[in-house]
């Protein structure tokens, strides 16, 4: 049988099985109860306050958010993340006065979620702007260095040349003296690099090698990336960005026919944009006991998910281009920073006492047992995010020998706003399936499958939708719709023991029952 025919030997069998519950009775519409709506169960979360930014990236966050209509907490995000992608090694910082062992790269790993055009990936192209303007700054200079490289070397090979025919004169002729063979110490330029998309694993550790500050790595969709890590065989890859989020881990790579390579420290941020219902799908198998349960969604520390305004105002203005390059010349500054030595920061006094405050109520929440282990091992990472946004925002507002007591405040109030986010975050994994019969819902409420009443379990899932693209998705949001009287099991006339995998539709159901 062709592939062909097997579907259409499928699609028969389906056909015929709805058929056998189409000659029941059809209840009348009296019958069936109102449809309840059903609500997307998500905590609040808190609003973006302005204030929360340094001073020197507020005009440019509200004039973004203001022209292209969207929450404040996306641009703001967005540049605290693209911080974070240009500061890496090149400063770190010493939370504790006296222990000087613990120090913090402020590598972050950060991510926006919302709807589909909602536009996340303009956003993220604008702030991400000035750093790219970086990287092609420095390609231009390294194609002027490799230029003159390569006519210092062509002139070194003349050079080379020559003394070669002049030695085999002065060989044959004892009495004339050798000459000395030119010396070459031209070391072939290395591109300096910034920014990273999609690179492979191999390619990412060798650019590591060359980039001792780290890189920032941005993804327009971290969908494509996380799934990436899920698939077998990619365990290798998965672990060392486990490794490259501390931002401090040594990893050697040794391989025949490639040698060794090794990475003092490596260490890469990370930011991109993730749809609600992919990342429901994606924390539904991760947060599971197993293998994808190894601590990676609670290493985004700066993921928010904030609420879509309902207002929209048409703008048309011309960007700030102050505010633009004011935040360009934050990043040129601290790009500017040598990796090979640091600047190594601490809290001033008054920021000290702050963070030996804050430290110890950080640590009682988290032994608190009330706490969902998803969330503990989220506010775990907070020890490390307090005092790398401090030296980040003291970074940006000019400071290079102390964070100052405003800056820890900031920092402070950045764990609140991000903790509410978190919440939302793992919430949206703990009903998987009310989700899912929400996107359901949305498809009955428009007519799917309205003229027949009737559709099976398979007509569900072998329709591709996103969170209902399984069986177990499929039959977990119908149980909770016919709960909710949107749907009702059928039963099997010619077999009354058999479970039934055919609904029928509410018919009471109209495009005035969507989603609250």
């Amino acid at each position: 049988m062709t592939a062909d025919a097997s579907v259409t030997a499928r699609d028969h069998a389906a056909l015929c099985d709805v058929s056998r519950y189409a000659l029941l009775p059809v209840p009348p519409p009296d019958g069936w109860p109102e449809p309840e709506p059903l609500a997307e169960s998500l905590p609040d979360v808190a609003q973006f306050d302005l204030e929360l930014m340094p001073e020197s990236f507020r005009p440019l966050v509200k004039d973004v958010a203001e022209r292209m209509q969207v929450p404040l907490d996306f641009p703001a995000v967005a540049a605290i993340a693209t911080l974070a992608g240009v500061t890496n090694r090149r400063a770190v910082i010493q939370p504790k006065r006296n222990d000087h062992t613990w120090t913090v790269v402020p590598n972050l790993w950060s991510g926006i979620v919302a709807p589909p055009g909602m536009l996340k990936s303009p956003v993220l192209s604008c702030m991400t702007q000035p750093a790219r303007a970086i990287e092609c700054e420095w390609r231009k200079a390294h194609e002027d260095a490799n230029r003159e490289y390569k006519n210092a070397q062509e002139m070194h090979e003349l050079r080379l040349a020559a003394w070669k025919e002049l030695f085999k004169a002065a060989a044959k002729d004892k009495s004339k003296e050798q000459p000395t063979k030119p010396e070459s110490t031209l070391l072939q330029p290395v591109l300096r690099r910034l920014i990273t998309s999609d690179p492979t694993f191999e390619k990412l550790h060798e650019l590591l090698s060359e980039n001792q500050a780290g890189l920032f790595q941005i993804r327009d969709e971290l969908t494509g990336w996380l799934a990436g890590l899920e698939r077998q065989g990619r365990e290798q890859e998965r672990a060392f960005f486990l490794e490259c989020w501390s931002g401090d881990a040594a990893h050697t790579i040794d391989r025949i026919g490639r040698g060794s390579v090794f990475v003092p420290h490596a260490c890469v941020s990370l930011f991109g944009g993730i749809q609600p219902a992919r990342l429901r799908s994606y924390l539904a198998d991760a947060l599971k006991d197993g293998p994808s349960n190894d601590g990676l969604m609670q290493r985004f520390q700066l993921m928010v998910w904030p609420d879509i305004p309902q207002g929209w105002q048409y703008v048309d203005r011309k960007p700030d281009t102050d505010a633009l390059e004011r935040t360009a010349e934050v990043y040129r500054r601290i790009a500017a920073l040598e990796a090979t030595n640091p600047l190594r920061l601490q809290f001033d006094d008054a920021a000290q006492a702050l963070f030996e405050q804050w430290l110890p109520d950080l640590e009682r929440r988290i032994r608190e047992d009330d706490l969902a282990p998803a969330m503990q091992a989220h506010l775990a990472k907070y020890r490390s995010l307090m005092p790398s946004l401090a030296l980040l925002f003291a970074l940006a507002d000019g400071h290079s020998d102390y964070v100052p007591l405003i800056h820890a405040r900031l920092a402070c109030d950045w764990c609140d706003y991000l903790e509410t986010h978190a919440n939302r975050v793992y919430a949206a994994q703990t009903r998987p399936e009310h989700h899912s019969a929400i996107a359901l819902s949305k498809r009955l409420a428009k007519g799917w499958k309205r003229e027949e009443g009737l559709f099976t379990v398979r007509d569900v899932y072998r329709s591709g939708w996103t969170a209902l693209d399984s069986p177990d998705a499929a039959r977990g949001a119908l149980m909770v719709l016919e709960e909710y009287g949107w749907v009702r099991r059928e039963t099997d006339a010619q077999n009354p023991g058999r479970p039934s995998e055919t609904y029928r539709i509410n018919p009471k159901i109209g495009g005035t029952h969507a989603v609250k």
